[in-house]
């Protein structure tokens, strides 16, 4: 009996609306730091020096930032042995091998749609759809082939795992 070729690793990306809210989020605590060092300035003499440098140091790293969370940053990574979740806040379990999946279901918290991993120790990780760059019917089918690999013997496929 031959066995398939593992699936590759493959990254979700954040959807442009999440990451350019982070940046938004990122240029208000900006915002906050310059006011901070114009008082400063003012307060031992300084002028707006310190205001300048903390205004071209910080748009520079924000910059950055939104290029990394925009081009190059992924929110979910799905591997052979498990999956990994990070820049998504409140998701529950960030990381789990595929083994310890016990359920894969859609469900819709607050009316928000998410795929739900159900874990064998009762942790879960709630996977906003609406956060993802991806088709959710195509990273559903991903998920729910990687955990149906994982619990059948030998890895094979079209077997009767948990795709609930």
């Amino acid at each position: 009996m031959t066995h398939p070729a593992p699936l590759p690793t493959t990254t979700y990306r954040l959807a442009p609306a999440l990451g350019v809210r982070l940046v938004g989020r990122s240029l208000v605590t900006l915002a906050v730091l310059v006011v901070l060092a114009t008082l400063l300035g003012v307060l031992v003499g300084a002028g707006w020096v310190p205001a300048g440098v903390v205004t071209a140091v910080g748009l520079v790293l924000v910059a950055g930032w939104a290029w990394y969370l925009l081009r190059r940053a992924w929110a979910v990574r799905l591997s052979d042995q498990g999956y990994a979740v990070r820049l998504l806040g409140g998701v529950g379990a960030t990381s789990a091998a595929w083994t310890l999946v016990d359920e894969v279901v859609a469900a819709s918290p607050g009316g928000t749609p998410c795929l739900v991993l159900g874990l064998r120790d009762g942790r879960a990780t709630r996977l906003p759809m609406a956060a993802l760059a991806t088709d959710a019917d195509a990273f559903v089918h991903d998920v729910r082939r990687r955990v149906r690999d994982a619990h059948t013997p030998g890895g094979a496929t079209g077997s009767s795992a948990p795709d609930s």
